[in-house]
């Protein structure tokens, strides 16, 4: 028999929490003496129970029900979560119309369990047991019905809680009920029982008697979990079901407003017209996998001025939230937007700056027959057709020197329908003088036509000038860069295949890292910048490459 010691009496609330495993079937006999505590005492078993994922049932007057749903709604329960659970009117349950009889009452038990017992999901029940005042026999009645009811408990494996009012039950009643039950509960108090007729105790409750020393101990470290969000330096911001309940101090800062302001408000409210879509999708894949990868996405932190941040989330326990609720870790994205600028800005004029010596030999070149023509007219050379040629001569200085003009535009996020064949034809016009003083020639005739996406045309040049360059460079003698262009399942893709010296395996998995390069004097942005832009169209860069042979890459973007 069981002894009960100040070591293994415990808190209701402690009881109730998660530490419950629910194994051979756990029997509790509660009786009250206030009300207030009595439902304090409910509303902390039943929303165990919901956060556990277990089912619940709930035998008492309608009154107290609905108290109990108020309480779970305050603590942030959903309606959906709440129609979970199975409610009885107890008098109806104990047919208190009639004397007390086991069979009958047993028999609805199963019922209301049955469905449950057969989906396999954890049970826990809460009763208040009644009966008619004054009938005879009343303790023998209830010990048969304790006693059915403890076997039945036992067989369904249920944690069950018989619930008494103090005032009504009588001490001889009490007595003879207690040696069924396998903990005895008080409004304040729950311990083993020193009566309990069988020699097995279910090890549902008393895992460990400092479990009320592990709760106090738990609490500590949520609140320094608290302070230490609070001074994070990334903004943070809490939501429950996607409104927010809490933003530290950074996240503040960020928007420039106060707390009372954002508090309440929908994490879309907040969030750039632009962005909802993404969001939405992000946020779901929340609910489904536990974790919302780096999203990229614009707050609005005034009617006029947007704040472009990545957002990272998961689920997180936060204060007296217990259910659904999120911590978003919010980066400012503006500092890096601007070096990333800067970057690519640096990058262009260093291409610039390499490839003015070679279009400088290749616009000598039309300008040398442009002269030669011009001389023949003067001299009255009319058999060639000299019009049409210095309108051709000059129509290429002209291409060759708008793309160069390219490189040193200002960085523009503006993208605009635009045809990709069109693109790649000038950038391989622009490029075909270097790689002429290299030996080398551009392969540019597979272009599939009429294929429209929607792009910065400055920076998707940019990609494709740093990826033919790299291509032209890693060409040692002679050779060829070939580029194609065609369309496959809603997709364009751009091919840039080169017959160079390749890249070594063992370095392949460093590429597009910041300041690694296979070149002596390379810093690694021209490649990082470019998989940076191509996923801000949406896109992705994949290459191959085999040392001696070569390197292809691969650029694919969304078809309009």
């Amino acid at each position: 028999m069981a002894i009960t010691t100040p070591e293994n009496i415990l808190n209701p609330e402690v009881a109730f929490t998660k530490n419950i495993n629910i194994i051979n079937g756990t029997h509790i006999l509660y009786v009250s003496s206030n009300p207030d505590l009595y439902i304090d005492n409910a509303v902390s078993y039943v929303s165990s129970g919901l956060t556990l994922g277990q089912a619940v049932v709930f035998i008492d007057d309608r009154g107290r029900y609905n108290k109990v749903v108020e309480r779970l709604f305050e603590k942030g329960f959903q309606q959906e979560q709440v129609n979970r659970i199975v409610f009885a009117e107890h008098n109806e349950f104990y047919q208190t119309e009639k004397y007390l009889d086991v069979k009958p009452i047993l028999r609805t038990f199963s019922s209301l369990l049955e469905p449950l017992v057969t989906s396999g999901v954890p049970i826990r029940a809460w009763g208040r047991v009644k009966w008619i005042p004054g009938q005879c026999c009343l303790p023998e009645k209830l010990r048969e019905y304790e006693g059915a009811a403890d076997d039945f408990i036992t067989k369904v494996k249920c944690l069950t809680v018989c619930a008494y009012d103090g005032e009504e039950l009588p001490s001889t009643v009490m007595m003879e009920i207690v040696k069924h039950h396998q903990y005895i509960m008080s409004d304040t108090e729950i311990a083993l029982s020193g009566f309990y007729k069988k020699e097995k105790l279910s090890p549902s409750i008393m895992i460990d008697a400092s479990l009320e020393n592990s709760l106090e101990k738990f609490k500590d470290l949520q609140k320094l979990y608290s302070e230490f969000i609070e001074e994070m330096p990334d903004s943070v911001f809490i939501t429950l079901n996607g409104v927010i309940v809490h933003i530290n101090k950074a996240g503040l800062k960020l928007m420039d407003c106060a707390l009372i302001e954002l508090i309440g408000k929908p994490i879309l409210e907040i969030a750039e017209p632009t962005s909802h879509e993404l969001l939405k999708e992000r946020l779901n894949m929340l609910k489904n996998d536990g974790k919302m990868p780096p999203t990229e996405i614009k707050l609005l932190k005034t009617a006029n001025e947007t704040i472009d941040v990545e957002v990272v989330s998961f689920p997180f326990m936060f204060e007296e939230y217990l259910n659904d609720t999120e911590i978003m870790v919010v980066r400012d994205l503006r500092e890096r937007k601007e070096n990333e600028k800067l970057a690519i800005r640096s990058e262009k004029l260093g291409i610039a700056g390499e490839l003015a010596a070679s279009i400088a030999h290749e616009i000598r070149n039309p300008l040398t027959a442009i002269k030669g023509f011009i001389q023949l007219a003067k001299e009255g050379f009319t058999k060639v057709d000299i019009f049409s040629i210095l309108d051709s001569e000059i129509n290429r200085i002209e291409t060759i020197a708008s793309e160069l003009l390219v490189l040193g535009k200002p960085i523009s996020e503006r993208k605009q329908r635009s045809e990709v064949g069109i693109i790649l034809q000038n950038v391989c016009t622009l490029m075909q003088s270097q790689a002429n003083m290299a030996g080398i020639h551009i392969q540019c005739d597979e272009i599939e036509p009429n294929l429209f996406i929607d792009c910065n045309e400055e920076q998707l040049k940019q990609v494709l000038i740093n990826l033919i360059k790299n291509g032209i460079e890693a060409i040692e003698t002679s050779g060829t860069v070939k580029v194609q262009l065609k369309s496959h399942n809603q997709k364009v893709i751009i091919k840039i295949e080169d017959n160079g010296k390749g890249i070594p395996r063992h370095i392949q998995h460093k590429l597009g890292e910041p300041f690694y390069s296979t070149k002596e004097k390379g810093t690694g942005l021209g490649i990082m910048v470019c998989y940076r832009i191509i996923e801000q169209h949406n896109g992705k860069i994949e290459f191959s490459s085999k040392e001696g042979e070569g390197t292809t890459f691969m650029i694919e973007l969304p078809l309009l």
